[in-house]
């Protein structure tokens, strides 16, 4: 049977979150041709990282003396390109360690990391150090109403303002949050699959239809297709159309997983409900090694993205998250922990006590149950004792399954009923 990753009933009581918003700017010459010596400073610094067998303090100091000769602006912003380049570096050289395919690290976007050194914040007004004693940027962060409302927090001590990226075109701001977990009263248990996610919360099961994600990526999946065909006599157009359809197919990816992460999210916290997720670390390279076309499929599958927003918004709310090895989870009986046989569409029978279930709420029920340390026999002990909670059987026969509208996504509701 699987097992949690580490020991899942130790949960961190307290974490530091951070949280990311851009506001859209405009910047001068001056600015512009900041961030380009940023980006070529950078790049030098990440060629000579790469270069040297061991980065010491002392290669560190030369490379920084270096830098720093030709170099008109505030001096903290070399420190910012080294500190960003070397971890570039120190991930690709962990990946080749463990012997995994790594492209070597190159910097693409041309942004500028400016930590909280080089700006202040008097009110809602930001100003950031280009040229010390000489040239500044300033922001006036009322005018942007949604980091208004993070800057409340910010006067009232609940938040501080973290690190910035400055890009030619926006601002990112971090907001940084220590948080305190909630003891969560259960557990929820989400599967993500190609074309729906499930999700557990005590003796309801939610099914998320995510099928119009997935049409979203194949339509522009064609359009590309398309596109590229132009490419033959005209590069710059084909070049420019793949970039435009492109962020249209991020956008809208972006919009249907942020709503579908705000629900789940809000569910749980209303049930005052962790949340235990599977582990799907390096999920992709395990199995984009079949056909042409399954590949195809998997690299529409959108669930580490999913993952990541769930997690994020939920610690920021306070709501623990774990993960858990999903190795078997749709395979191993819930009830017994026999072994399931696949028989018609999504249906899984027991090859031991004859369990009939569909495949993603056996996935479900294990995932709860690993997560929360739960046996089968434990699990209704355990449920049994928590307040307004009848024990939750492990053979829910008797599924009543209600279709609504909610968000433009269509959310199947399922109530069990216990035999």
């Amino acid at each position: 049977m699987g097992t949690s990753s580490g020991n899942s009933l130790k949960r961190t009581k307290n974490e530091t979150i951070v949280r990311a918003y851009s506001i859209p700017i405009r910047i001068d010459e001056v600015i512009l041709e900041f961030i380009e010596k940023y980006h070529e400073i950078a790049k030098t610094a990440l060629q000579e990282i790469l270069n040297t067998k061991k980065f010491t303090k002392v290669e560190r100091k030369r490379l920084r003396d270096t830098l720093l000769e030709n170099w008109n602006y505030a001096a903290h912003y070399v420190d910012s390109a080294i500190n960003q380049t070397l971890g570039l570096v120190k991930s690709y050289k962990r990946k080749l360690k463990k012997g995994k395919k790594a492209r070597e690290p190159k910097l693409k976007k041309k942004f500028v990391y400016v930590k909280s050194t080089l700006f202040g914040l008097k009110g809602s007004m930001l100003k950031i150090t280009i040229i010390p004693r000489e040239y500044y940027l300033e922001i006036n962060l009322a005018n942007y109403p949604y980091i208004l409302l993070f800057l409340k927090e910010v006067w009232g001590g609940k938040l501080k303002l973290g690190g910035l990226f400055l890009f030619p075109n926006k601002l990112v701001l971090t907001f940084v949050k220590t948080v305190e977990y909630f003891e969560p009263r259960d557990w929820m248990s989400i599967d993500i699959n190609l074309t729906n996610v499930t999700v557990l919360a005590g003796l309801t099961v939610y099914r998320f239809d995510t099928r119009e994600l997935y049409h979203v990526h194949r339509v522009y999946e064609l359009k590309r297709r398309k596109i590229q065909k132009i490419s033959a006599w005209n590069k710059r157009l084909s070049k420019k159309l793949l970039e435009k359809y492109s962020k249209r197919e991020r956008n809208r990816t972006k919009n249907f997983l942020h709503k579908l992460a705000n629900k789940i999210v809000e569910i749980a916290r209303e049930r005052r409900m962790g949340i235990t997720l599977e582990d799907l670390n390096s999920i992709k390279e395990r199995v984009l090694n079949g056909s042409k076309k399954m590949n195809r499929k998997l690299s529409k599958w959108n669930a580490r993205e999913l993952q990541r927003l769930i997690e994020y918004k939920a610690k920021w709310l306070g709501v623990p998250v774990v993960y858990v090895n999903p190795r078997n989870s749709s395979r191993i009986c819930p009830v017994c922990g026999g072994q399931l046989i696949p028989r018609e569409g999504r249906l899984m029978k027991c090859s031991n006590c004859g369990l009939i279930e569909d495949r993603d709420f056996v996935a479900v029920l294990n995932l709860r149950m690993w997560g929360s340390g739960v046996t089968p026999k434990g699990l209704e002990a355990s449920r049994a004792s928590t307040p307004d909670e009848r024990p939750m059987k492990t053979n829910p026969y008797g599924i009543m399954a209600v279709e609504k509208q909610r968000m433009g996504m269509k959310l199947h509701k399922i109530t069990l009923t216990p035999p």
